[in-house]
């Protein structure tokens, strides 16, 4: 007997629904370099991923479906305590170092908003926003969605994911989104002690949080012009306006952020 499915919601990149114990998504030429990475952290026990079962009938990537509740907007309260932001420093840290050992495959093409940089370490999520973490039921935290991963550096990935947990918005989007007054100088410093940045990427976040920015902005754009109907979506909708004001927030708050990480 066929099992249902159900579409789930997200999927701004993908079409993405359930099927039993399963998620079905868009595959891509990424898709088998993706599914190594899972197979390598399945392997050394890495829980804060989803598993990969390879491609169905039609062609769909096939995952493990991660009970829990995905980051939505606005965010519930508990979405945006000091907790929340411990959990997800701590959790792409142990991402990031549970890559030892992997080795993509002969061949591999990743999905990317560009070449990787000159200081490449590991696989970065790049995607590591509350629309693409799972909280399940014992209260552990899950990624999901790696189609953008691709190699870099450690403090690229934490960069793009201090961004959109501290978060460094504006007080009006930072209030739409679901956070109410956030401290960033402060939530900043508390998700680099949570990672365990090194002292040299710790004078070196805030400048690169602002690249991550820039390259957000022109990575999207340039798979807009591409054609790709996700990117184009996001730029005819006026999506990139927020990330142009997070600049100049950034601009306007650097000295607060960088002495908080001092």
């Amino acid at each position: 007997m066929t099992q249902q499915e159900i579409p789930l919601e997200g999927g701004s990149v993908s079409t993405v629904v359930r099927v039993g114990d399963t998620v079905r998504r868009t595959a891509g030429p990424w898709t088998p370099a993706v599914h190594a990475l899972l197979r390598h952290l399945e392997a050394v026990g890495f829980t804060g991923a989803p598993r990969a079962f390879g491609i169905d009938e039609k062609g769909r990537e096939v995952l493990s479906y991660l009970d829990g509740e995905t980051g939505e907007y606005p965010l519930k309260p508990h979405w945006t305590t000091d907790e929340a932001l411990v959990t997800v420093a701590t959790m792409l840290r142990l991402f990031h170092d549970a890559q030892a050992g992997f080795v993509p495959p002969p061949g591999t093409r990743w999905r990317s908003f560009g070449p990787p940089p000159p200081d490449t370490e590991v696989i970065c999520h790049h995607d590591a926003a509350p629309h693409n973490v799972v909280w399940r039921p014992d209260g552990t935290l899950a990624m999901i969605d790696f189609d953008l991963s691709s190699p870099g550096a450690r403090i690229y990935d934490v960069a793009y994911s201090a961004w959109t947990w501290v978060p460094l918005f504006s007080d009006r989007d930072s209030r739409t989104l679901g956070w109410r007054h956030p401290d960033r100088p402060r939530r900043l410093r508390l998700f680099a002690d949570a990672y365990g940045l090194t002292p040299r990427d710790r004078a070196r976040l805030v400048r690169t949080i602002r690249t991550r920015i820039v390259d957000h902005i022109e990575g999207i754009r340039r798979m807009a012009e591409a054609g790709e109907p996700a990117f184009v979506r996001i730029v005819q909708k006026g999506h990139l306006k927020r990330p142009v004001r997070d600049l100049r927030l950034i601009d306007h708050e650097r000295h607060l952020l960088e002495h908080a990480l001092r």
